[in-house]
């Protein structure tokens, strides 16, 4: 054999094989863990102390470890712009649980995080992409360009509807950003499926809430618009550090107790000429060694 997969006998590459699978798995773990910190907000109260510090305290131990373990900065940006636009929904709540669509408040500081997010997405895939995907790339950053605009003259104004109809735009951004935080660590394969999924879903998303000012209500209640940007990073955290956990190569000869710390973020992982390509990238790219 010419060259061996350091990674054959570490790793289960079922994304390997079956990537749209493996896209999907991470993606409803997501959208459980959202619903599920959903449930835990509306039990402990919407503005309540416990309820700030359960979405906000993990995140910020998040972005701390990856920036102590010298994590992709496409991650620790995405992790960072997570709940960067979670506090945009707290310090501007044009969407609350008593009016819906609060046309009083600002929301063009909101777009502008939307447009940081179609950047963000049109930077990963950026490298070594075709000329028809740099063109549709830098259209949906100018039409988010453009919503941020929109947001800043025609919010609550007379030409309110054509904003409406171009935040799908933003709508379509939040989408692809939640894939960015729950894709971390997996082949450009099987996150283009899961991108497609996920901004897929985000567009019919977008149609629920403008249907329906009651579903905004409830979703606004549970502090759906903080939770769905910061849950995901936690599915890409824990199984990036899980694969990365695995290539140490004292990985067998640790007790588990170790392994749990390690992948949970306790203990740093250390940079190993087996592991620098993972901790480098945002997608996984196994180290492959000579035979």
């Amino acid at each position: 054999m010419p060259y061996l997969d350091y990674y054959n006998n570490r790793f289960d590459l079922t994304f390997e094989k079956t990537p749209i699978y493996y896209a999907g798995a991470l993606l409803t773990a997501s959208n459980f863990l959202v619903y599920s910190m959903m449930s835990v907000v509306y039990m402990f109260g919407k503005d309540s102390i416990l309820s700030n510090l359960f979405i906000y305290g993990p995140i910020a131990g998040i972005i701390t470890t990856s920036v102590r373990d010298k994590y992709s900065f496409t991650f620790v940006l995405s992790s960072s712009l997570g709940a960067a636009h979670g506090v945009a929904h707290v310090v501007y709540p044009f969407l609350d649980e008593i009016t819906g669509v609060n046309h009083s408040i600002d929301v063009w500081q909101d777009q502008f995080l939307h447009l940081g997010q179609s950047v963000l997405f049109s930077s990963i895939f950026m490298d070594n992409s075709s000329l028809l995907f740099t063109v549709y790339s830098f259209a949906f950053m100018i039409g988010n360009l453009f919503n941020v605009i929109l947001g800043y003259n025609c919010w609550g104004e007379s030409c309110h509807d054509i904003y409406v109809w171009v935040s799908l735009l933003p709508a379509l951004s939040s989408g692809l950003h939640f894939a960015t935080g729950t894709l971390f660590q997996t082949t450009k394969e099987t996150s283009t499926y899961g991108f497609a999924i996920q901004g897929c879903s985000s567009i019919m998303t977008y149609f629920m809430f403008k249907g329906s000012d009651d579903i905004l209500k409830i979703f606004a209640r549970c502090r759906f618009f903080e939770i769905y940007f910061i849950a995901p990073h936690y599915v890409g955290f824990f199984h990036g550090r899980y694969l990365i956990t695995k290539t140490l190569p004292n990985y067998d000869k640790m007790n588990n107790g170790e392994k749990l710390l390690r992948i949970l973020g306790i203990y740093s992982n250390e940079l190993t000429k087996d592991n620098m390509r993972l901790f480098s990238n945002y997608f996984y790219k196994p180290q492959i060694k000579n035979d």
